[in-house]
């Protein structure tokens, strides 16, 4: 792709039409040449061979939504000053959102972080932009071009940085290569205002606030994934794997009393209550009282491991590791098994092609619960499998099949001789589990040698069998029940989602967080997994 930086066309002469004059001049510089034949820097290959024709549209909405942002900001400044002060006290903005987490019990906030839809442009055509052409304006300087600015937060995704605009406006002002391969020229010296100059952090910030709030970041990573789907980068397969992941937050905590349903006091952490304006006196000013840090919570991984975090809810295809979904959770404290259906229902919505694709759904122990397993077959017509979690249930020694020591709320059956019987299935007849005689390394039944052979099967020919019913595993279903060689090999492609989880969140981007809010944390999450998608078709 041809960037403003890189060649000069000569006015009034339409070579190659008005959309595409065709240079006249290529200035080729040693670095370039240089990068072009070295394969470790990806960025710039991806970004010689990105097809920006296919993000017309989605500039085209950037610019009507930077319209849109300056219009309302004057209109914001006008509304404010006429507002009277705001009557709630700070204890009560806490009390109140508190009340509001989806983990005090209120079913009417999502479990998920919801999306702004994008605005439709009204007034931009999309052929009548391009690289290095933006809208014209009526008065006003010329904004940055959009494809300039979106490669540039690109390019430092693919770098395996978080593409924030502190760190997008250091790699382009100490990276001179990388300033011109996205678009951009040297600053004036003498303060003149270029439009395709290198942008200042403000602009950068500016730019990254709007595709945040107006979901434009979201948007474009659904259409990438689409078009991988369309194009059959991604083929179908018949499970998707779920799992949650944190990132530590930008921020601090406070803990908050409140009186339960029965009147005691019980203490939650959460996010400092602030106003987001520079006002002096906070108590008396017009603003809203809100959280500091929408969305964090206590992340509880054990009893003595917990974190200050937000979370993220990812859907992938294991065989091919590659991630569909990743959404911020509105509460992080939220249990983990509540997001499985909320993101299920979000995936099938915004990507309706894959909805035939599935069979399973595969998770971990936080999702073993009978209820979730039967609304999701319900739903969906998936079957849920997840790894076996017995929730403190103890293993039983006693009313067992003679020569047994003990049955594990896992499924498995131990004898005397501290061998695992070998299970083979289930007898619906009697309401059983069966379970054959252990085998040793060879696959032979243990029992001919076993001291025990006299007590617990001295008539047995090819060794003990053994029956359990049903009722002994309550929570075990009989149906699906996780001791099976089929269910164990399934679950096998379950910890594909770690792999994916660890190139969302370590390969292209970084687990610390340097913004706050869910909107920011959900901008992070969709810039990673755009340069993800991009990277499957270059």
């Amino acid at each position: 792709m041809m960037t403003a930086a890189a060649h000069v066309v000569a006015e009034g002469l339409d070579i190659g039409g008005p959309a595409h004059p065709l240079p006249l001049l290529v200035f080729v510089e040693t670095d370039d040449t240089i990068l072009e034949n070295s394969d470790s820097v990806s960025w710039f290959h991806v970004r010689r061979d990105w097809r920006w024709e296919e993000y017309r549209a989605l500039g085209a909405r950037y610019y009507e939504a930077l319209y849109q942002f300056n219009q309302e900001a004057a209109n914001k400044r006008e509304e404010q000053a006429a507002k009277s002060p705001n009557p709630e006290a700070k204890e009560e903005a806490r009390q109140r959102e508190l009340f509001e987490r989806p983990t005090m019990g209120n079913d009417q906030t999502a479990v998920l972080f919801e999306e702004t839809r994008p605005p439709q442009p009204i007034h931009i055509r999309p052929e009548e932009i391009a690289p290095g052409r933006v809208p014209a304006r009526l008065a006003g300087k010329q904004p940055k071009c959009f494809f300039a600015l979106f490669e540039a937060f690109l390019g430092v995704q693919l770098m395996g940085r978080a593409a924030e605009p502190e760190i997008v406006y250091d790699e382009l002002n100490n990276n001179p290569a990388f300033a011109r391969a996205c678009g951009f020229t040297p600053v004036d010296p003498y303060g003149h205002y270029h439009q395709s100059a290198v942008p200042s952090l403000r602009k950068l910030e500016q730019f990254d606030q709007i595709m945040t709030a107006s979901g434009l970041w979201s948007q474009c990573k659904w259409e990438t994934i689409s078009a991988n789907i369309q194009s059959g980068q991604i083929k179908p397969e018949p499970e998707i794997v779920h799992d949650t992941t944190h990132y530590q937050a930008f921020s601090t905590f406070e803990v908050v009393e409140y009186k339960d349903d029965k009147g005691k006091t019980q203490k939650k952490s959460q996010s400092k209550v602030t106003k987001k304006c520079r006002c002096e006196d906070h108590e008396h000013c017009p603003h809203e009282w809100v959280l500091g840090d929408e969305g964090a919570g206590t992340v509880v991984k054990s009893t003595k491991k917990m974190y200050w975090a937000h979370k993220a809810s990812v859907l992938g295809l294991p065989r091919q590791g590659v991630p569909l979904d990743a959404v911020a959770v509105s509460d992080a404290a939220t249990f983990d098994s509540r997001t499985l259906m909320p993101n299920l229902r979000r995936l099938f919505e915004r990507l309706p092609e894959t909805r035939d694709w599935f069979e399973y759904v595969l998770d971990d122990g936080a999702a073993y619960d009978h209820p979730l397993m039967e609304e999701i077959e319900d739903e969906f017509g998936l079957v849920l499998r997840a790894s076996m979690n017995p929730r403190r249930r103890k293993p039983l020694t006693e009313n067992l099949p003679r020569g047994m020591a003990k049955l594990t709320p896992y499924g498995e059956l131990i004898c005397r001789a501290e061998h695992t019987m070998d299970y083979r299935g289930v007898r619906g007849d009697t309401n059983c589990f069966i379970y054959g005689p252990p085998l040793d390394e060879h696959k032979q039944p243990c029992c001919a040698s076993c001291p025990h052979k006299s007590t617990c099967c001295p008539g047995a020919k090819h060794g003990r069998q053994a029956t359990i019913p049903f009722a002994a595993l309550p929570h075990v279903r009989p149906e699906d029940p996780p001791m099976g060689k089929r269910f164990k090999f399934m679950m096998k492609r379950r910890p594909a989602v770690e792999r994916m989880i660890k190139r969302i969140k370590l390969d292209l981007g970084d687990p610390l967080l340097s913004k706050r809010g869910n909107a920011s944390f959900q901008a992070r999450l969709d810039k990673s997994l755009i340069a993800l998608h991009i990277l499957l078709h270059t």
